[in-house]
């Protein structure tokens, strides 16, 4: 009886070790640990760092997984419980709670992209400049605004309803416009070297470069430096790790 009950003991024991180190593997798995999956592609950048690039726009189930751990702010409705749709309506700040509640959860370092990396990374896909409406040099702003506001409309639509990448990187040129980690600080050029933590405005990755107020989650109400006011403002992490 003795033995039986030693050996019952041991299997309960092995048990619950086994369960203890399946929570935890499951807990620093992106993919287990948030819902929907984390999909990334390697890119090999022009100086030779290789990027791990989330192939879409954070989603609204993702962003919802954060807001339902108390972590994230914002809700967000979805468009469709059957289709992604990329989170929209999102702030600087919004995108630092989304990031902080991720890394304390998993074993990968993610961050917002630089707006030089963006824009290496979009290069592929963002359209060919379209001759000006007007030729006039002092109307080049009515010219850039005419034609950049109809590029991609305004309605939001699906993840990757727009163009890939050859790497495998989806919606760049869609009509999200992504958070960088880069300051805008004005036009002396010295907006990356402010105190990120002093930083008015952040350096927007789309269809056009903009410049937005760190605290706007909608662009119709908020600032743009340059071109037609961006649709839509969401985000995409990247990864220096393997």
């Amino acid at each position: 009886m003795t033995n039986a009950m030693s050996k019952k003991s041991l299997m309960i024991l092995l048990v619950g070790v086994a369960l203890a180190i399946g929570a935890v593997q499951i807990m620093h798995r992106p993919d287990r640990a948030f819902g929907p999956d984390i999909h990334t592609k390697t890119v090999a950048m022009g100086n030779g760092q290789r990027l791990h690039v989330q192939t879409r726009e954070v989603t609204v189930a993702q962003w919802q997984a954060c807001h339902g751990a108390g972590q994230c702010t914002l809700e967000l409705k979805a468009h469709d419980k059957d289709v992604d749709y990329p989170a929209t309506g999102l702030s600087y700040p919004d995108t630092m709670e989304y990031l902080y509640w991720i890394n304390a959860n998993s074993d990968t370092a993610w961050r917002l992209p630089t707006a030089d990396e963006w824009t290496e990374l979009a290069q592929e896909v963002m359209p060919q400049q379209a001759d000006p409406i007007f030729t006039d040099p002092s109307l080049t702003w009515a010219s850039a605004y005419l034609m950049e506001a109809n590029a991609t409309g305004r309605a939001l639509r699906p993840s990757g309803a727009f163009s890939a990448t050859s790497a495998g990187i989806e919606d760049l040129d869609g009509n999200v416009w992504e958070w960088t980690q880069d300051c805008y600080a004005g036009a002396s050029g010295q907006g990356t070297k402010t105190d990120p933590a002093r930083c008015p405005a952040y350096i927007m990755g789309g269809e056009h470069e903009a410049v937005m107020s760190y605290l706007v989650r909608d662009p119709a109400r908020g600032g743009c430096a340059v071109g037609a006011t961006p649709a839509h403002l969401g985000m995409r992490m990247v990864s220096d790790e393997g």
